[in-house]
């Protein structure tokens, strides 16, 4: 039984030693060619869009190396977590600001959103799993109790975020949020025109809705999960029973 944990251990650990690998690379060319691309470039809109992209690719090699540093606080992030979060911070820092996917994909930001929901959502909870132990947890926590904290975990960082991306915008004048009509890009210039009055409110609106349904999906899918184990413990119970007989 310790050998299978400990070669399930090792798989995982090799995924994850893959997943950082693969980033590390793609993200390491990227960096490269915008830092080249910076000494050809002589509009100040192009330059101050590249030195963003640049800050962007900075931030995910942190967020690629996290694990290390909570290693050093005694927090060990399960691979699975770590993987999840990788990818996503890929498609939102790498894809999303530093090669301009939410302004080329109008899209983009609401694909992004809903996947928060799902991910934050199985954050969740594993950290109910960790805090109260896996066996116990419908022992000490009633079902319903436990999925109304998903879906208020979820709207709560969705709401924290939103709060992040009002504070970025306002100090550095981009546009996280997209209250402009002329581009959904997050730079933005003085010749953008900015959406006027409750059309302002729809992004952030939007995001916390795909939040809130990101984690749904979660909650029925940890229902139907219930109900299908519920199922096969019935039958084997059943055929138990039958043998016994």
């Amino acid at each position: 039984m310790a050998k299978k944990q400990d070669d399930a251990f090792d798989q995982a650990y090799s995924r994850g030693a893959k997943v950082k690998r693969f980033f590390t690379i793609i993200v390491f060319i990227l960096t490269v060619i915008t830092c080249i691309q910076l000494f050809f470039i002589h509009d100040s809109k192009q330059f101050n869009r590249q030195v963003f992209s640049l800050i962007q690719y900075v931030a995910f090699f942190l967020i690629l190396n996290s694990p290390k540093l909570l290693k050093k606080y005694h927090l060990e992030v399960p691979v699975e977590v770590y993987i999840v979060v990788t990818i996503f911070a890929f498609l939102g820092l790498v894809l999303g600001d530093g090669l301009n996917f939410y302004g080329r994909i109008h899209w983009w930001d609401s694909l992004l959103h809903f996947a928060s929901g799902v991910i934050l959502s199985f954050i969740a909870m594993w950290m109910i799993q960790m805090l109260i132990g896996r066996h116990e947890r419908h022992q000490l926590l009633d079902t319903v109790l436990i999925y109304i904290f998903v879906a208020s975990f979820s709207l709560a960082a969705g709401a924290f975020w939103e709060l992040c991306e009002y504070t970025t915008d306002d100090l550095f004048k981009t546009n996280n949020q997209q209250y402009m009509a002329s581009t959904r890009g997050t730079i933005i210039t003085k010749n953008d025109v900015p959406l006027v009055g409750h059309a302002a409110l729809t992004d952030t609106m939007k995001d916390l809705a795909l939040d809130l349904g990101g984690a749904l999906v979660v909650i029925a899918y940890e229902c139907s999960k219930k109900g299908l184990q519920k199922k096969l413990k019935e039958k084997k119970s059943q055929e138990t029973s039958k043998k016994n007989g």
